[in-house]
């Protein structure tokens, strides 16, 4: 043999992997004896899992919050042209910060789409 002998998995109790779960995740200072033995807990937990908001609604609000400055700048620049008091360097930042968000929402489209076609090849 290869100098590696793995024991068949006949003999594998599934309570021997909780016992072993419940000993390496108790903490250092606990006595491990079976007289302070906690019952095991299953393996699986049915509770569902509270994930909090997902990827589809933060980039349905980072849109929304790209649309915000595009309207903001595109506001500003109608005001300087109508000769509202709106001052040159206000309209320049609201630019830059509405062409900066549009970049950066184009980039991860695009990072996406990579990410979709690599998928969409190694399941072919």
């Amino acid at each position: 043999m290869s100098g590696l002998d793995i024991p068949g998995l006949g003999s594998f109790d599934p309570r021997q992997l909780q016992e072993l779960l419940r000993v390496s995740s108790a903490p250092p200072n606990v006595a491990q004896g079976p007289e302070r033995a906690a019952p095991v807990a299953p393996l699986r937990d049915e509770r569902p899992l509270d994930r909090g908001p997902g990827f589809a609604s933060f980039l349905t609000d980072s849109l929304d919050s790209v649309k915000q400055l595009q309207d903001d700048a595109r506001a500003k620049v109608r005001g300087l042209a109508l000769g509202e008091d709106v001052e040159l360097h206000d309209v320049m930042i609201a630019a830059n910060k509405s062409e900066v968000a549009f970049n950066l929402v184009l980039e991860v489209r695009n990072k996406l789409v990579d990410a979709w076609e690599k998928l969409s090849r190694s399941v072919m």
